[in-house]
């Protein structure tokens, strides 16, 4: 892929409804060594995304990756209304980073405490416009990490984030997928590729590593699925 540029999103200090990891000295190492994992995994400009107070600018390591040419971290006011949950609040500062602060032409999006182990062989297959993980049974696009052109983000995804409110159980994850559902279907594929992520949700604060022989029979689902053109998972475990 050429013209990409990765985006982490980032809360160091939460304030928002239905957070699970709260320390923040805990998150901040997450956001570390994320940002470890992705410099030295790709090759790709990375931009850190972060809305809360929280002062980096003491911080030694910040100071270390910012020096690099490659890295850039940006402080993007939140939106006043915390009463709506982190899908809201996650998808208001991108929309305020793809409209003011994006270059590339394409955006891989990464919650920045999900490592995507297998990150570069997954961008290397990536064709589609959009490739994003969605599930038909509970209706949700997976947002954790995504690819996206950034004009379709423009005319799909832009504004998205106020139709959440995690409380009302309408999480940014269903939003995105009665978008895609309605719009942007010929735009999109499932990734090539099972991620193999490395973390703690930040909704439900378990380990987000699957179980390897659900993953290979999603592997092969995952295949079938893109050569006959299905855009979501149909098999639910």
């Amino acid at each position: 892929m050429e013209d990409v540029s990765i985006c982490m999103t980032a809360t160091i200090a939460p304030k928002t409804v239905m957070v699970s990891r709260t320390d923040v000295e805990s998150r901040l190492s997450d956001y570390k060594n994320c940002i470890r994992f992705y410099l030295e995994a790709t090759d790709l400009p990375i931009v850190f995304i972060e809305n809360s107070d929280y002062d980096l600018s003491e911080d030694r390591d910040f100071a270390y990756f910012q020096s690099l040419d490659r890295f850039e971290s940006l402080r993007i006011q939140a939106h006043p209304d915390q009463s709506k949950g982190k899908g809201f609040q996650e998808f208001f500062i991108l929309d305020e980073y793809v409209k003011n602060h994006m270059n590339a032409k394409t955006l891989v999006k990464v919650t920045g405490r999900y490592i995507v182990e297998n990150i570069s062989e997954i961008l290397a297959k990536v064709q589609a416009p959009l490739s994003i993980d969605m599930h038909r049974k509970m209706k949700v696009a997976i947002t954790g990490f995504f690819v996206i052109n950034k004009a379709l983000y423009e005319e799909q995804f832009m504004g998205a984030y106020a139709q959440a409110n995690d409380p009302e159980g309408i999480f940014i994850e269903h939003v995105l997928y009665e978008i895609i559902q309605k719009n942007a279907l010929e735009y999109t594929r499932l990734l090539p590729l099972n991620p193999h992520y490395v973390g703690v949700s930040g909704s439900y604060g378990a380990s987000l590593q699957r179980n390897k022989y659900k993953m290979m029979v999603r592997s092969v689902e995952r295949r079938l699925s893109n050569s006959l053109g299905i855009h979501q998972f149909m098999i639910e475990y």
